[in-house]
Order: C-alpha cells, then structure tokens, then sequence
C-alpha cells in the first residue's frame, strides 16, 4: 500500500445471507472499489469461528482517494445489487487510515486486525514504526502494518443502517494488521505487537483473526485507464435474485 489504507469490519444479518454476499462482494463490490481513483488493491478476509464476521482491507494512494467525485458516485448511486446487500451488512466498523509504518512485502494468508484508541499518536507511531519494523525482521510476522485515523476526519459514513462511532477530541483510532502464513503465527504476533503498543493505546482493544478470501488489484480489472466506472454484474445477480 502507498500512503493510506481502509479497513472495514461486518457481518451480514442472517446465515443464509452469506454466499450471496460472498459473491458479491468478491465478484462485483470490492472490484468496483478498487477501479475508482486512487485505490490500489481490495482483500477480503472471513473470520469467526462459526465463519460470520469479515474483513475488508483496500490500499490507497492517499486519502484523498475516498474524496473524489468518483467514489462520491458509488455510494450515492449504487448498483441493484449493492443497494439489495447493502441492508443485509451488520456489525459495520469503516476506519480509514493514515499508512504510520509497514514492514515487509509478502502479503500471507492469516491475518490479525487489531483497532484500539490512543491519547498519544506521537508516541504511539513512534513506537509502532519500531515494534512493525522488529516483528518482520525477526520472522515474527511476515508484514506487519500500523495506521491511523486522522483526528481531524469526518467519520460520518452517509449509508444508512451502519453505526458509525463519533471522533472523540484528544483520541485517535489506530490500527494494527499482523499477517503470517499460520493462523497461530498471525495471532502470536498480533499479540507481541498489542503488549508492544500498550503503554500507548486506552483500554478495550479489539483484536480478530481472519483467513483470505480473495484479492483483487488494479492491473487485475478488465480494460484500460479506467476511465468510467465499472458496470453492474446483473449476470452473476440473476443466480440469487431476478429484479
């Protein structure tokens, strides 16, 4: 990733819900994302033991990415079968960061998010650019990434249903992505970067394991330049719902 990154956490509402918006996620959301400007690639994790809970993480340029008229566009018009999903997510945390430290380039398959609060984001991108860098060169974790919320963002997410947290003054979210190749690896170091961080962060530090589902990056999308927005998928629709 370049400058910034975008994490998001859901569920969806029922069980039954979930291999429609699987495919849907993978085949026409998260693609649709990663063509607007200034995205350069979208992942998508599962999680929970019971596979319930997922994880979206998108590379950006910079956060102006989530500024353009372009993604203004999807949210306020989206596609039949975004607006058919849409009120099926639950459980919706969207934290766009400000890339503090990454170390190392291989992406792996495990992975641990961590979202905690801090009063002290000079101290604690300090210490997190130091614990990052020290867990990939000691095979701790084979990328380690840390990241945080600008204090000064508008968290207000305009779709409707989602309970967005609001910006307390003095605090700032961060975000901590321990990858490896092993699931117990990715929470082991997870957990050495938590114990590393902790003189920093507030208390009620949120940590969850995923596995990779699918990854999508520019260069992957069909065409060139991308000039225009992706179109719908009615095709790959049609198999969950005809309209």
């Amino acid at each position: 990733m370049n400058g910034a990154f975008l994490a998001l956490w859901n569920s969806v509402d029922t069980p039954g819900a979930r291999e429609e918006y699987e495919a849907w996620h993978a085949i026409e959301h998260v693609p649709e994302r990663v063509g607007l400007p200034g995205f350069l690639w979208g992942r998508r994790y599962v999680g929970g033991t019971d596979g319930a809970s997922y994880f979206t993480l998108y590379g950006l340029q910079d956060l102006k990415a989530l500024q353009t008229v372009q993604y203004a566009d999807v949210i306020a018009h989206p596609t039949p079968w975004s607006a058919r999903m849409r009120p099926r997510l639950s459980a919706f945390v969207r934290r766009p960061c400000v890339l503090v430290a990454s170390a190392g380039s291989t992406a792996a398959a495990h992975l641990v998010a961590v979202r905690a609060m801090t009063r002290e984001l000079p101290g604690w991108s300090a210490a997190a650019a130091q614990a990052v860098a020290q867990a990939e060169d000691s095979a701790l974790l084979v990328r380690a990434t840390a990241g945080a919320v600008p204090e000064q963002l508008d968290l207000t997410y305009p779709v409707g249903g989602e309970h967005i947290a609001v910006a307390v003054p003095g605090q700032s979210t961060v975000v901590v992505l321990a990858e490896h190749c092993t699931a117990e690896g990715a929470r082991h170091g997870a957990q050495w970067l938590m114990d590393q961080l902790a003189p920093w962060c507030l208390p009620d530090t949120h940590a969850e394991a995923f596995v990779l589902q699918s990854h999508v990056a520019r260069s992957d999308l069909p065409g060139s330049g991308l000039t225009a927005r992706l179109p719908a998928r009615s095709g790959p629709m049609a198999r969950y719902f005809s309209p």
